[in-house]
């Protein structure tokens, strides 16, 4: 599972969708081309547990193995088991808990959690984590995202925070193997507007930068290693 997060390079995030929008939205992103969707939990929320479980539920019974949906917003043990039970695929965290990292495991689900500087991510990595949420970032960490990914190269990142059309490229290329967004493509005028078509489009947009970024970094791999080689790029 944590290949397809990986190949597909899109995690869409779900935070403050009615429960009632909740079909609609996922099918419209799934209409859009995406196969992997977080449901984020909400710590400040005193029901956040069979609020967030919910949620998760409903998506998992109305679209069944068409998307991948995973739990966002995992700080605790609790959290983890209850998005367990409740059928979600991947657990995603702010931070790096060895605890959460270590019984996603056990529950035999992806472990992703948070991490910023290269002993967090080392720890997390350490621990059993599948992949590394370099979180928070914006547009003007690509420096960073460069620089953290290429002494760890043998560890696959998604950059969360900062994301949307304009940044997937930058991040792609400086290293991250996906990148997770919520705001830039289920914005809540359009969720209030039941405008699912533009956010059918949005997914697309998103998808396309992704492809993009990919193809143009291989190129730049390839004339990169024919340069060291002596060979001749055609």
């Amino acid at each position: 599972m944590n290949n397809l997060i990986k190949e597909h390079g899109l995690i869409v995030i779900f935070r403050g969708v009615p429960l009632h929008k909740m079909e609609a939205c996922a099918r419209a992103l799934y209409d859009g081309g995406a196969r992997v969707i977080e449901i984020a939990f909400n710590p400040s929320h005193k029901d956040t547990i069979a609020h967030t479980t919910a949620l998760i539920r409903r998506v998992v019974e109305t679209m069944g193995n068409k998307l991948m949906v995973g739990a966002g917003t995992v700080i605790s043990p609790q959290y983890a088991v209850a998005a367990c039970k409740a059928g979600a695929q991947f657990l995603f965290s702010p931070n790096t808990n060895v605890e959460v990292i270590k019984l996603t495991k056990q529950l035999g689900l992806v472990s992703v959690p948070g991490a910023f500087t290269p002993s967090e991510v080392m720890d997390a990595y350490d621990a059993g984590a599948d992949l590394i949420k370099l979180f928070p970032i914006t547009k003007n960490d690509i420096d960073y995202v460069v620089g953290i990914t290429r002494p760890l190269s043998h560890i696959p990142f998604i950059c969360v925070g900062g994301v949307n059309e304009d940044t997937i490229g930058p991040f792609i290329k400086a290293g991250a193997v996906g990148v997770g967004t919520g705001i830039s493509i289920l914005k809540p005028e359009l969720i209030e507007t039941e405008d699912y078509q533009e956010i059918t489009r949005l997914t697309k947009l998103h998808l396309e930068k992704i492809n993009e970024a990919k193809m143009e970094k291989g190129e730049e791999a390839y004339e990169n290693y024919m340069a060291r080689s002596g060979g001749t790029s055609v």
